[in-house]
């Protein structure tokens, strides 16, 4: 049997994972394949995204991108521009 706290969490958590999913695949139809490489964490619509990118450019696109999604509450970049990027590794 399950307690209602065990219940909210779960959820939360499969609304996270779905926000994930969702800021996920709006990074890759980007166009720019660094985007499509970003890592994204959600929690109860707090979204961060974490990486690298070539540019501040892409670090700022991705944020413009992320915040008009439904269900993002707050966005966190932790994005890190690193001029020596390569983006085919």
């Amino acid at each position: 049997m399950k307690l209602q706290g065990e219940i909210k969490t779960e959820l939360f958590s499969n609304s996270d994972h779905q926000l994930v999913a969702q800021v996920k695949r709006v990074l890759q139809s980007s166009g720019y394949a660094p985007l499509a490489k970003v890592r994204v964490f959600a929690e109860e619509g707090k979204v961060c995204l974490e990486g690298e990118v070539p540019t501040y450019f892409m670090k700022q696109l991705a944020q413009t991108r992320v915040l008009p999604i439904e269900g993002v509450r707050r966005l966190t970049n932790e994005l890190n521009v690193d001029r020596q990027y390569h983006h085919f590794t």
